[in-house]
């Protein structure tokens, strides 16, 4: 076999069960799940739809990193496919990941154009983030949203890019073990591009590649629990910024993230007050 593809599914089992489907048409594929504590019957479905894929039920909720590395350590070949429970390949776009990383081997990992189920565009590549971007999440600008000063990269064939949507990434083996597994002390978000960052100091290079095509949900699990997901967001984006930068460039984004915050809290909901002051308590 060529790839092994890891899937991580919470509370997902008509997506994970349509994403395995598109697995099952690939030849050289084995196809791991970990199961993080699902109520909704995900692990039996998969089990009953696919008993030859590798399952893993995990009596709790690792988070997203932490279940990733699980399955790769039960991974036999030399790609792993990261693919989240609510993608789904369409025809041929893993033929043009393998191949991709076959002719470029400085490449660790590469990613796929992303789509919505209705065919429109999803932003899926992307240069590190900063603070412009931070500020522009923050204090949105609709004509900047999809633009290059946001970090989104857009090409019309392979290029090179800083980190993909980590919905679906393919990632030599080989890179992994040199690089290292993803950082688990991110539960949720962040983590691919932690794993790029550290893939570019080891002189890696990560792609993009948009002739491959994924459809993509999108916040299929998260939107389970949004408040929670969202302070889990700015949790790992101040982690992220932590290690990567100095103290004087934290203390700027912090106080980026205070002015964000008390402007959101005037706009929101009041039931989201909860969530903006976990972020808050983040920043003390």
């Amino acid at each position: 076999m060529r790839v092994s593809a890891l899937v991580v599914a919470y509370n997902t089992r008509d997506l994970v069960l349509e994403a395995l489907a598109s697995l099952r048409l690939e030849a050289d594929v084995e196809s791991i799940v970990v199961d993080n504590a699902s109520s909704d019957g995900t692990a039996d479905a998969v089990a009953a739809a696919f008993p030859q894929v590798d399952l893993v039920r995990s009596p709790s909720n690792l988070g997203f990193a932490a279940a990733t590395n699980l399955a790769a350590r039960r991974a036999r070949a030399p790609y792993l496919l990261l693919l989240n429970p609510d993608a789904v390949l369409c025809p041929g776009a893993l033929g043009l990941l393998v191949g991709l990383l076959d002719a470029r081997r400085s490449a660790a990992a590469v990613g796929p154009a992303l789509v919505y189920p209705d065919g429109r565009h999803q932003d899926s590549a992307f240069h590190f983030p900063g603070l412009v971007q931070v500020g522009l999440d923050l204090f949105p600008i609709d004509r900047l949203a999809g633009s290059r000063l946001n970090g989104r990269i857009r090409a019309r064939g392979p290029v090179p890019i800083d980190h993909p949507l980590g919905a679906c990434i393919l990632i030599r083996r080989t890179a992994w073990d040199d690089i290292g597994p993803l950082d688990e002390g991110y539960f949720m978000y962040v983590e691919e591009v932690d794993w790029c960052r550290r893939a570019r100091r080891r002189g890696w290079q990560v792609w993009h590649h948009p002739g491959a095509v994924v459809r993509h949900h999108a916040g299929a699990a998260t939107r389970q629990a949004a408040d929670t997901m969202f302070a889990q967001l700015w949790r790992s984006r101040l982690r992220y910024y932590q290690r990567f930068h100095g103290p004087a460039y934290n203390r700027v984004l912090h106080q980026l993230v205070g002015l964000g915050l008390n402007a959101a809290s005037r706009r929101a909901a009041p039931d989201s007050g909860r969530a903006l002051d976990q972020v808050r308590q983040l920043l003390r």
